[in-house]
């Protein structure tokens, strides 16, 4: 009679607890804008946008779809000071790289009313 050898399961080349591969991270990157919420009136002369993200550096924000800008991080999220401004309706989108590739948020409008 021949037996037949049980499968065995293919194993990681990675060590126990090595850290996640690329596509876990990928799985969960997100980006978002905070502040000003959705439908905002702003009435100041100068505003601070907060963002909440995954990323650890290379948080950037593009505003009324202008070049990107990078943001500062403190206090556990991500900050961009704007100023000069004009009165109106305008929009926010922030981006991450993850990879090789870029992760962007959902476009966040509000008005400024100054």
């Amino acid at each position: 009679m021949v037996r037949k050898k049980k499968a065995t399961p293919a194993r990681s080349s990675e060590p126990a607890g090595a850290g996640p591969s690329i596509t876990d991270e990928a799985a969960k990157a997100y980006v978002a804008v905070d502040y000003p919420q959705e439908g905002e009136i702003v009435t100041s002369a100068s505003y601070t946008i907060r963002l909440t993200t995954s990323a650890h550096a290379g948080v950037e924000l593009s505003i009324d779809g202008k070049e990107f800008q990078p943001a500062r991080e403190s206090v556990g999220h991500w900050w961009l000071d704007w100023s000069g401004y004009g009165s109106g309706p305008h929009a926010i989108v922030a981006r991450i790289a993850v990879g090789k590739r870029a992760l962007k948020s959902k476009a966040r409008s509000f008005t400024v009313l100054i």
